[in-house]
């Protein structure tokens, strides 16, 4: 069982004096915030614009806007843009706060929302702050269904790390606390590159967290969510980096599972991470009784039948749907979950929309043969889908460490990037 307060869960902690902590953003715009704006989207509160930066803009000039975290800045800014309040209203809100009032209870205090509703706005877009023993919290980084990431500095030595912190609610769900306590472990004990890599997984004043390597960095469905793709050459070294980091943890046994955008982060060096480990099992293994889990935009047929042997193979089916939804600026297949489902066990991949933008034939090759619907078909491993991107793309084979590698030009990230046609223009 857990152990007492500030108390690793497992053995010692793994931080090493090879791993480098790396800065973290200073904004809640980075890692997986699109999490909280569908939330946001389904209590009826936001919309897909973009409200970074203009709750600053909004209320410049406020007394009170130094007492305003960036999350309650959101907010205001969020019931301003849907006609909640206006701005003027917003400003007297904030200038007749109290001293320790939250924002829920100003709200209603302000008759905005009723108080129901102002906590469970709050609540769902900003959650519980937590106060730890070690780690100084510095701000939110973003929220998933299991848990909650905080940007956090380490009082003992000052470094940056991040915080995965589960759910108070799922803590209390032995299932849901033993799969984060498995995935904490394994993140922990796992060293490569391509993994941001876990220190310790403790108990502190209540709640149970993993603190990692705070990258500086974006989590690529941030890139989607505004309307752009990857070139063919970035797209394709995408795959190549990602594949390297499947050989690694195939060698350890284990598979993913939940390859997608929104679990891969590329770091200002260039280098492409991925951020979670929350489905990985034993390969071959089934999962605690459990049949298809994933994200449906990206799960391999034997995985959405419900299969207990899943292999690598399905983590290159995934990688090969992440990698045309990054090329194109849309999933393999459209639709509600169990259509897309449907389709991914029985419909043959639209290879048009590759056509449409102009992408070369060799992206449609590696794209199709990691989408096989027979994972015999497949690249078998993914080795082989890495000697393969080398040799016909013409992938240099030496190894680099970070530290070597030349971070890209501002014009070579531009030209890596381009805009998704399937974004709306403003009017």
């Amino acid at each position: 069982m857990l152990r007492s307060t500030a108390t690793p869960l497992f053995g010692s902690e793994s931080r090493s004096s090879s791993s480098r902590t790396v800065s973290g953003p200073s904004s809640s715009r980075s890692l997986p915030l699109m999490v909280n704006r569908r939330r946001c989207r389904r209590s009826g509160f936001c919309s897909s614009t973009s409200l970074t930066g203009s709750s600053s803009r909004l209320f410049q000039g406020s007394a009170r806007l130094a007492r305003m975290t960036p999350d309650e800045g959101e907010i205001l800014a969020l019931l301003v843009h849907h006609g909640f309040l206006d701005a003027d209203k917003a400003r007297s809100l904030l200038a007749m706060r109290q001293e320790q009032e939250s924002l829920a209870a100003l709200l209603a205090r302000g008759k905005v929302l009723s108080p129901s509703e102002a906590k469970r706005l709050v609540r769902n877009r900003v959650g519980e702050q937590p106060q730890l023993t070690r780690y100084e919290i510095l701000g939110r980084l973003g929220s998933g269904a299991t848990a909650l990431v905080f940007r956090a500095r380490d009082r003992r030595d000052g470094s940056l790390v991040a915080l995965k912190i589960l759910r108070e609610e799922l803590a209390r769900k032995r299932h849901a606390l033993e799969r984060f306590v498995l995935e904490a472990q394994q993140l922990c004990q796992l060293q490569h590159p391509g993994l941001v890599h876990g220190y310790r997984v403790a108990r502190d004043q209540g709640s149970i967290f993993v603190a990692m390597e705070c990258v500086s960095g974006e989590n690529l469905e941030d890139l989607l969510l505004r309307g752009e793709v990857l070139d063919e050459t970035a797209a394709l070294d995408l795959a190549r980096q990602v594949a390297k980091t499947l050989c690694y943890l195939r060698e350890q046994g284990l598979v993913h599972r939940d390859l997608k955008p929104g679990n891969l982060m590329r770091r200002k060096d260039g280098r492409i991470q991925i951020i979670d480990l929350g489905f990985s099992v034993k390969a071959g293994a089934a999962a605690g009784g459990e049949t298809t889990v994933g994200t449906v935009q990206y799960i391999a047929p034997e995985q959405a039948l419900g299969q207990s042997d899943l292999d690598s193979r399905a983590d290159i089916y995934s990688l090969g749907a992440t990698v045309y939804h990054l090329a194109t600026g849309q999933p393999p297949f459209l639709g509600e979950a169990r259509e897309v489902l449907l389709s991914q066990v029985d419909t043959e991949l639209d290879s048009s929309k590759l056509r449409e933008l102009g992408h070369s034939p060799m992206l449609h090759y590696f794209i199709e043969k990691m989408m096989a619907k027979d994972r015999e078909i497949r690249f078998q491993d993914p080795a082989e889908l890495v000697a393969e991107l080398d040799e016909k793309c013409g992938f240099a084979t030496e190894e680099h460490t970070p530290e070597q590698q030349r971070p890209p030009s501002a014009a070579r990230r531009r030209r890596s990037i381009k805009r998704s046609p399937h974004r709306r223009r403003r009017r």
